[in-house]
């Protein structure tokens, strides 16, 4: 059980009302309904009389799409960062040893 406090909120996305139980800020909760809001409304633009389910499951696929997407950037850029950590301790390594009085 998690040591954070959960709250109930309703939220309303596409003309339903969910009550959602969280240990997120009310803010959170909004802007996270009003996204996937956001994106069942553009992908059922189609004009076309599509089954909801189909719509949701489709607005689901494209934010896991876009989830997977910025972890692959926040992994490359954590080895980008340990690359350059690397760098500056040889750089900081080779400086030490270039001062070091006792080869002077």
């Amino acid at each position: 059980m998690s040591a954070t406090e959960q709250h109930s909120y309703k939220v309303n996305i596409c003309g339903e009302t969910f009550q959602v139980k969280s240990d997120q800020s009310p803010q959170t909760i909004e802007r996270v309904a009003g996204y996937l809001d956001f994106k069942i409304r553009e992908l059922g633009k189609g004009g076309i009389n599509v089954d909801k389910f189909r719509v949701v499951v489709l607005a689901a696929m494209n934010l896991a799409g876009e989830l997977f997407e910025l972890r692959a950037k926040v992994e490359e850029n954590e080895k980008q960062q340990n690359r350059l950590q690397e760098q500056a301790r040889s750089l900081n390594e080779s400086l030490d040893r270039a001062l070091d009085p006792a080869d002077l």
